[in-house]
């Protein structure tokens, strides 16, 4: 009987904690972090101001939290389309399309709250995890790329793996969904996505000459 209170009572605080993480990833997302308190967070998920504080000792813990928990999915995502998928056309249009929908905000909000609210140690922890979630994976892909002899070596373009995966990642970035879309429904806004991720694609690796 014991055991099986303790169990119950684990399965709630991780669903507690899962609650308050989601919570505040949609209102720090949305709203920017300066702009959220934590008294918000916990109305929203229905509970007390205190018991956030149970989770975490204050707001920037949660906000490092939330950060990490979105590159460690993220991380986990990209390279479940690598390995799913075989040629560097496939997976840049797969990566390109997760990407559209699932960071439908401007990341311009998360990088200034990042370099302007959290202090030196917690901005290298999550810049050491954006490396390794975000920025690797696509790395992976342009050299798996450059191997399968799919893609020129950078080299030839004076240019090098990394420097070619921050030129992709800024142009899937300038593609992200705007405010224009909240009022597609789920599906249109994966068709557009799509459509959008596809035409990036195109140009990317065929140009635009006649």
């Amino acid at each position: 009987m014991v055991k099986a209170d303790k169990q119950m009572e684990a399965a709630s605080y991780k669903e507690t904690y899962q609650t308050i993480i989601k919570t505040a990833q949609r209102l720090f997302m949305e709203l920017g972090y300066r702009a959220v308190s934590t008294r918000q967070i916990a109305q929203f998920c229905g509970v007390t101001q205190p018991a956030i504080y149970h989770y975490f000792k204050n707001k920037q813990t949660l906000y490092v939290a939330v950060i990490q928990q979105t590159l460690h999915h993220t991380e986990s995502d990209l390279k479940a389309i690598l390995g799913k998928f075989p040629t560097f056309q496939e997976r840049l249009t797969q990566i390109a399309i997760y990407m559209m929908i699932h960071f439908e905000m401007d990341l311009e909000q998360m990088f200034h709250d990042i370099s302007h609210e959290l202090g030196p140690d917690n901005q290298q922890l999550i810049h050491q995890r954006w490396i390794e979630g975000f920025f690797m994976p696509i790395v992976t892909m342009i050299n798996d790329g450059i191997l399968n002899e799919e893609i020129k070596n950078p080299e030839s373009l004076n240019t090098n793996s990394t420097e070619l995966a921050y030129l992709i990642l800024n142009v899937i970035k300038a593609n992200l969904q705007t405010e224009i879309t909240a009022a597609l429904t789920q599906e249109e806004r994966k068709i557009m996505a799509e459509k959008k991720a596809k035409l990036m694609v195109a140009i990317f690796i065929n140009g635009i000459r006649g």
